[in-house]
């Protein structure tokens, strides 16, 4: 039994953490910090400078983004055929008070020369286009 007592005792020394180092006077410095001139130096005396190691030139960084040459040729299908939504060509507008408008929804308006349009985007979001004219000028509205 004894010798099982000591040898728990010799195991368990052996496990243990090593002891710290001890603690010496000398503050620790961190980055934050900057040491303090010694107390020997009067106040309007200075401390020359430390060597600065030499910055050795770097490297030009390197290409991440290379093209590859691509011989392969890729097909995507299409949701909608080729112009298959057609623009607005001859748009009705009415008074900003009559249409049937909330108060909050999303317009795209334009002005020019005095004149002032509004486009719903309610609408856009299914014609997309408006070939329209305004103060005689040709406007292409898009969503």
């Amino acid at each position: 039994m004894r010798r099982l007592f000591l040898l728990s005792i010799a195991v368990l020394t052996a496990c243990a953490p090593a002891t710290p180092a001890p603690a010496t006077s000398m503050p620790r410095v961190t980055d934050a910090e900057t040491p303090l001139p010694p107390a020997s130096l009067a106040p309007n005396d200075s401390i020359a400078p430390a060597d600065q190691p030499s910055v050795a030139p770097t490297t030009p960084p390197v290409k991440k983004n290379v093209r590859l040459p691509d011989t392969n040729e890729y097909y995507f299908s299409q949701l909608l055929a080729f112009d298959g939504i057609p623009p607005v060509y001859d748009p009705k507008f009415m008074a900003a008070n009559e249409a049937p408008l909330i108060d909050d929804e999303l317009v795209i308006g334009i002005t020019l020369d005095g004149q002032a349009k509004a486009y719903p985007v309610t609408v856009l979001s299914y014609r997309e286009m408006v070939d329209d004219e305004l103060a005689g000028i040709p406007i292409l509205v898009t969503w």
